[in-house]
């Protein structure tokens, strides 16, 4: 994976020739390129401390509030050190209201402290520009806080604002980044920060490559840490940091260039969670790889994904499709689900080396799916039907608490490895019971079920048993959705859900109640109460009136089938149930078929 970041990083160092400095330089408000659903950035205002130049020293003069613009990210020149302390430059972003003082005290002012270091390479006029700036800071400290505070006043809470300092000197107005000393400290820092135990001469783990000079592992992700018992190799000595996680500075600064552009670009929403996507190349020439690369690359394609999360995901790996439709797979796909608390950052999920084949496979399951259900209501099959069955253990959580099962469903989905059916039904059963019990959308949740039934079993992932019975009366309705009821027990709970549901509705027409409903203990019948169901339904129909010629023909069909499966189903109560509720959610599809041919028998007399 990172290997794949790397490379991403050194096509764009290579194509748009960025010098160190730009690429460590970060965006203060940074924000998805395309997405909607993504962060857009909250840092649109900068309070902004004017020193004004006179008779060669610089005095405080006022602080002006500024609307962010992305063309000064230079001039801004920001990049966050972690910790409380100062950053690379004293530009700082202030995270609330209430640190406003502590921020200008801890990030601007205590900034200035490099001055203490002997070893900085500051000239002295440098150091008299510096200290200039330092004391005007200092000796006005109240008075800026105070009128940072009275400028930020009419912005709302909400918005985050950043402190950066400029110069005026007459007509002219300079920020930090058009001086060379905050730019040279700024590299200063990194170096420092980043060379902390280098070594000489050894080998980097990203290249392969023996190097000059190794670094102790990266910031670029911050899931590795050296600040635990446990994470560094040789008795949690901090000398043999380097050994966990070597790596040259070249690749370094690549994985700093393509984590930037894949925090601004390829990061996309699936169902809800948020994950990157990072394209390795394989093989190839390097028309393949600006053929690639460009498709991840332009922002005008990127932005043409906006308004449809379904293409975000899809469009471009179609476009990869198209010129590599006549080749084998060139690359393969990566996807990283991250879950941030605070500055750190834990893998949910790696998803490595999908093929492009692999996303078009899937995609041609959910147009079978589509296909199937297109004059149902609801919307079309995606991955988000499957995670409204794994989201919350119970319905009175406030977060989602079964991110776990989903994405390991996802994992399985992608890498082509097989679903356990009965954990499956399990999860679909949980939420169709609840629907059912508090009527929400019952019909609507069966539907969805059925859906991931079909969408997984035409990807192969879940095992069906599929046995040749004799054509009956209803196979038209059971061959629409390929084997999944190719069994006589399916077809036979289906069916007596079809019969039940009919019943339920005669009962609401006629009472404005269900009471039938109880016999089907809140659908965790056994295969002896399904069984018994049957005579129940049909003597409850007799007592309506209502067990004409299409509903005989219905439980006919049951008791055939119920009789042809023999005395043991092998069926769990989830998957029993599940199938039963199918048929009261197809019911129409049933009713098309008697009715008309009620119709046709009427016509002919």
């Amino acid at each position: 994976m990172l290997e794949a970041i790397k490379e991403i990083g050194e096509y764009i160092l290579k194509t748009e020739k960025r010098d160190l400095l730009e690429t460590l330089v970060e965006e203060i408000n940074p924000k998805s390129t395309f997405s909607q659903t993504l962060p857009k950035g909250r840092y649109h205002n900068a309070a902004v401390i004017v020193l004004n130049k006179s008779d060669g020293i610089y005095i405080f003069q006022s602080v002006v509030l500024e609307e962010y613009f992305e063309s000064k990210k230079m001039q801004y020149l920001y990049r966050k050190l972690s910790g409380h302390g100062p950053d690379f430059s004293p530009t700082a972003k202030v995270p609330n209201r209430s640190e406003l003082e502590k921020t200008f005290t801890m990030k601007i002012l205590r900034w200035f402290k490099i001055l203490e270091n002997k070893n900085n390479n500051v000239l002295c006029d440098e150091q008299l520009f510096l200290k200039n700036i330092k004391k005007a800071l200092e000796e006005n400290k109240t008075q800026i806080v105070q009128e940072i505070s009275e400028k930020i006043n009419d912005i709302p809470k909400k918005e985050g604002i950043f402190i950066t300092l400029k110069f005026s000197n007459g007509d002219d107005e300079e920020y930090i980044g058009d001086f060379k000393i905050f730019k040279d400290l700024f590299l200063e820092t990194y170096k420092k920060k980043t060379y902390k135990n280098a070594q000489e001469n050894k080998v980097c783990s990203i290249c392969g490559e023996v190097k000059p000079i190794v670094l102790s592992g990266s910031n670029v992700y911050a899931f590795y840490t050296t600040d635990k018992p446990g994470f560094i190799t040789g008795g949690f000595q901090e000398k043999n940091t380097w050994k966990n996680f070597p790596i040259c500075p070249d690749c370094n600064l690549a994985l700093e260039e393509g984590r930037n552009y894949i925090d601004k670009n390829l990061i996309f929403s699936f169902a809800g969670i948020r994950y990157q996507l990072i394209p390795k190349l394989l093989v190839g020439s390097e028309e393949v790889e600006d053929e690639v690369y460009n498709i991840l690359i332009n922002t005008e394609k990127l932005n043409s994904l906006k308004n449809d999360q379904r293409k975000k995901i899809l469009s471009d790996e179609h476009e990869i499709f198209d010129y590599l439709k006549d080749e084998k797979d060139f690359m393969t796909l990566n996807f990283l689900f991250l879950k941030k608390s605070n500055a750190a950052e834990r893998i949910l999920l790696l998803i490595e080396d999908v093929f492009p084949s692999r996303i078009k496979r899937i995609f041609d399951a959910k147009a079978y799916v589509d296909g199937i259900f297109e004059n149902g209501n609801g919307n079309p099959f995606t991955f988000r039907t499957i995670r409204n069955f794994f989201s919350k253990s119970d319905e009175g959580k406030r977060k989602p608490d079964l991110d776990t099962y989903f994405l390991d469903t996802v994992d399985r989905i992608f890498k082509d490895r097989q679903v356990d059916r009965d954990f499956i039904l399990k999860f679909l059963m949980r939420a169709i019971r609840h629907s059912f019990l508090y009527d929400e959308y019952f019909l609507f949740k069966v539907r969805d079920g059925l859906q991931i039934i079909s969408f997984l079993n035409n990807l192969d992932l879940i095992k069906m048993e599929v046995r040749l019975v004799e054509e009956r009366e209803f196979d038209q309705v059971f061959k629409k959705y390929g084997n999944t009821f190719e069994t006589p027990v399916k077809k036979g709970l289906f069916l007596s859900g079809t019969l039940c549901e009919l019943l339920l509705r005669k009962q609401y027409k006629e009472r404005g109640a269900k009471p039938f409903s109880k016999n089907l203990k809140s659908l965790k019948m056994t295969e002896d109460d399904f069984r018994a169901l049957l005579p129940k339904i049909q003597n409850k129909l007799e007592e309506y009136d209502s067990f004409d010629k299409g509903k005989r023909l219905i439980a006919t069909e049951v008791a055939n089938y119920m009789l042809e499966a023999g005395n043991e189903w092998h069926m769990s109560i989830d998957e029993m149930n599940f199938y039963f509720s199918c048929g009261m959610n197809l019911v129409d599809e049933i009713t098309k078929i008697i009715y008309k041919v009620k119709k046709e028998e009427e016509d002919a007399k």
